[in-house]
């Protein structure tokens, strides 16, 4: 869902043959992501359909994830677990725990004590899933960290079975590529299935279900990895279409299942135009677009703007007396500068902790 599963290598800004290296365009999609969900909670409780991007980053996470430990397997013959989660803890970590210590305080001091303890642990033990699921995040200043969990989840699972799917070939390709991404396909579709169905018999989507948008991000990348295909030219706007609709309709009714997966199937297309479309056309255009700076640096910290704006705003919130849509403005500005800040902070400390481990 976020920023966390960055790919940064020194690679161009096209990607090589074999190799997806670093594609600007993805901080892009990060950005657009980010600011649909900032937007969301800050003009509540005016609704506005923006809980999508949170699909989009969890897309984006499974695709780039999966990406990384083929990359790793083409290179090394294997993919070691202990390397995986120890740079995923270090990434993920630093920024959660300076957000966690920093807001302590005053959420004890204006929201108890007792919500600042329940959520500190929720959070740090990415436990908060649970607690959506049974609706006792909702008066907590880090119920926004079920994602967080969600995604944590997914990391502990997804690549042990993918090391299951592909052990014993020498590339992933062939029956044993098909096999995997056959694994992610049939999980996607039963989860979307399964969430149709309970949504229809119970009007709740649950949260749990909402991983199809993880496990759909793997399918492209099980399928470019070993391929020679190039987006259509249709793909980018397509996905931007999904996406719009998303919003759209979600801001007219409740966040229905079909928006979720109208985008992350917007997502999905995104990601092949980016990294497999031409300069040329619609998708050469979308590229440039989110390709620019400001955009790029966003997307690149939208793991801490992520972390901070929720509890921000609540603080906020609480000062003002007044509903988020008074203070959605500051909040949303406070917590930009405040995700710069704890990005320019971890950058350095995560660069030096991955240099200095064995792994």
């Amino acid at each position: 869902m976020t920023a966390a599963t960055t790919l940064t290598t020194a690679a161009p800004a096209r990607p090589r043959a074999g190799r997806l290296g670093h594609v600007p365009a993805l901080d892009g999609i990060r950005a657009l992501a980010i600011t649909l969900v900032v937007v969301y909670h800050a003009v509540m409780p005016l609704h506005f359909g923006g809980a999508g991007g949170v699909d989009i980053f969890f897309v984006l996470s499974g695709f780039l994830i999966t990406t990384l430990l083929l990359e790793e397997h083409d290179s090394n013959g294997r993919i070691s677990l202990r390397r995986f989660y120890v740079r995923r803890a270090v990434r993920l970590y630093p920024p959660l725990l300076i957000m966690l210590v920093v807001v302590f305080v005053p959420i004890s001091v204006l929201m108890g004590l007792g919500n600042a303890l329940w959520g500190t642990v929720m959070a740090l033990f990415y436990l908060m899933p649970v607690g959506a699921e049974t609706g006792a995040d909702s008066i907590s200043a880090y119920a926004h960290t079920w994602t967080l969990g969600l995604e944590e989840w997914f990391y502990f699972v997804w690549p042990v079975a993918l090391i299951l799917l592909v052990k014993g070939a020498r590339t992933v390709h062939g029956r044993r590529m098909r096999r995997a991404l056959a694994a992610a396909l049939i999980a996607t579709f039963a989860l979307a299935a399964t969430a149709l169905t309970i949504e229809a018999v119970t009007g709740h989507m649950s949260v749990i279900l909402r991983a199809c948008a993880l496990l759909a991000g793997c399918a492209p990348a099980l399928v470019l990895r070993r391929s020679d295909a190039r987006a259509q030219a249709w793909h980018g706007v397509a996905g931007l279409g999904l996406i719009a609709f998303s919003v759209v309709h979600s801001s007219l009714v409740p966040l229905t299942t079909v928006d979720t997966l109208a985008a992350a199937a917007g997502a999905l297309l995104l990601i092949v135009a980016m990294t497999r479309g031409g300069e040329g056309g619609a998708n050469g255009v979308i590229r440039r677009v989110l390709s620019l700076p400001p955009l790029t640096y966003v997307g690149r910290i939208s793991y801490e703007i992520y972390l901070w704006h929720y509890p921000v705003l609540c603080l906020f919130g609480v000062l003002a007396g007044t509903q988020f849509l008074g203070v959605g403005g500051i909040s949303a500005a406070a917590s930009l500068l405040l995700a710069a800040i704890a990005f320019a902070v971890t950058k350095p400390l995560v660069k030096g902790l991955r240099a200095k481990l064995p792994v």
